[in-house]
């Protein structure tokens, strides 16, 4: 892991003028939603890049022309919860309202994704081709951006409704050595 201090929104931003002009290109609203909320922090920054880049992707090849795709960063708390050992304190009681994370989402107007092939897609090689278009890519990129996110402690996941669009969020954490060395106690 290569962490250091810097600006989520700033990192999310160069990535979003790479892709602005081929969503431009594909007839595809983009918009990218910063957040002032967020202090710099300590983030491996291409990675970051790398797992919006490969969300963008997939964004791009299911969004028909005339869709629309959004980019997000916004504060956020995750609620960690291990079954292994219980809380020193009761959480519920005591509600930490803080962000402890930073959310980086994708949404787009695409067709949707069934919930049976909501965990799969993460899976190395697995594509979901709508009837009537061609396969692009491999379908490795869901699980590249998977892994890169939980090799630094994040978590990702997708929201999704059948001709609904889609919605692809992950966490990157706002204190990384910390929350490492508190799991590995």
């Amino acid at each position: 892991m290569h962490y250091e201090v810097g600006d989520v929104n700033d990192c999310v931003r160069e990535i979003a003028e790479v892709w602005a002009q081929r969503f431009q290109e594909k007839a595809i609203a983009f918009y990218f939603l910063p957040n002032r909320k967020l202090e710099p922090f300590q983030f491996d920054y291409y990675k970051v890049q790398h797992v919006v880049s490969n969300l963008l992707d997939n964004a791009m090849k299911y969004t028909p022309a005339s869709g629309t795709v959004w980019l997000h960063v916004e504060p956020y708390f995750w609620e960690r919860r291990t079954l292994a050992r219980p809380p020193a304190v009761e959480r519920r009681r005591h509600r930490v309202q803080n962000p402890n994370c930073c959310r980086i989402a994708v949404a787009d107007t695409g067709p949707g994704i069934a919930p049976e092939f909501q965990q799969e897609i993460f899976e190395e090689y697995f594509r979901i081709v709508p009837p009537g278009t061609r396969a692009e890519g491999h379908g490795l990129g869901l699980a590249i951006a998977r892994r890169l996110v939980q090799s630094a402690g994040g978590k990702i996941w997708v929201e999704s409704e059948l001709g609904s669009g889609s919605k692809f969020s992950f966490l990157v954490l706002l204190k990384p050595s910390l929350e490492r060395a508190t799991e590995e106690q």
